[in-house]
C-alpha cells in the first residue's frame, strides 16, 4: 500500500503556493527533477515515500494539518539483509554534513542582519531623538547631516523582506534535514 496526503489540492502545489516557489525551485530543494514535481502536481505520478519525507519541513509550516491515509510503512528491515556498506553510509554522511554546513553559512548572515535590525528598531527613538536638531538651527550642514543620519538609521533598522525570512526558513529547514539524516546514519 502506498502513503497519501489528504488535501483540496496537490500538497506540492500547496506548498509551491504558501512559499511562493515555482517548481524548479521546489525540485532544487526536493533534490528531485522539476519534471518530476510537474508529474505529481498533475497526478501522472504519484507522490513518492524519498519525496514525502524531504517535503515533510515544508508541509509542516502549511496553515491546515496534514494527515496520512493508509497505515504507516515499516521502519524496520525484515531479518535476513544483508548488513549496509558502511563505507557508502559513511560517504553519504560527511556529504549530508558538507552541504549542512554550506546552507548554515548562508543562514547566518540573514540571522544576523535581522537581529541587528531589530536592536536599530528598539533603539531608534532615542537615536532620532538625540540627533534631533532644534528647529532654529540656521547651519545647512547640520540640517543636511541631520537629514542624511535619520535616513541612515531608518535603513539600519529595517527588517528583512518577506522573500529573505523565506530565503531563511528554506535554507535552515533544509540544513535540519541534511543534518538529521547525517545523524540518522552516524546512529548506523
Amino acid at each position: 500500500m502506498t502513503r497519501s496526503l489528504v488535501s483540496e489540492q496537490n500538497i506540492l502545489a500547496r506548498i509551491r503556493s504558501w512559499f511562493g516557489l515555482r517548481q524548479e525551485q521546489l525540485a532544487l530543494y526536493l533534490d528531485v527533477s522539476p519534471a518530476l514535481v510537474r508529474s505529481i502536481e498533475t497526478r501522472r505520478r504519484s507522490l513518492t515515500l524519498p519525496v514525502g519525507e524531504a517535503m515533510l519541513p515544508l508541509a509542516r509550516q502549511l496553515p491546515e494539518p496534514i494527515t496520512l491515509l493508509d497505515e504507516p510503512l515499516p521502519t524496520t528491515l525484515p531479518p535476513g539483509c544483508p548488513a549496509p556498506d558502511a563505507s557508502a553510509l559513511d560517504f553519504r554522511r560527511r556529504v549530508c554534513l558538507q552541504r549542512a554546513a554550506r546552507l548554515r553559512a548562508q543562514v547566518a548572515p540573514l540571522a544576523r542582519r535581522a537581529h541587528h535590525a531589530r536592536r536599530w528598531q528598539q533603539a531608534l527613538p532615542t537615536l532620532l531623538a538625540a540627533h534631533a536638531i532644534s528647529p532654529g538651527t540656521a547651519d545647512p550642514d547640520e540640517v543636511e547631516r541631520a537629514a542624511w543620519l535619520t535616513g541612515w538609521l531608518h535603513r539600519r533598522a529595517r527588517p528583512l523582506t518577506g522573500e529573505e525570512v523565506t530565503r531563511w526558513h528554506l535554507l535552515e529547514a533544509q540544513a535540519q534535514a541534511y543534518e538529521f539524516e547525517a545523524a540518522t546514519l552516524a546512529a548506523l
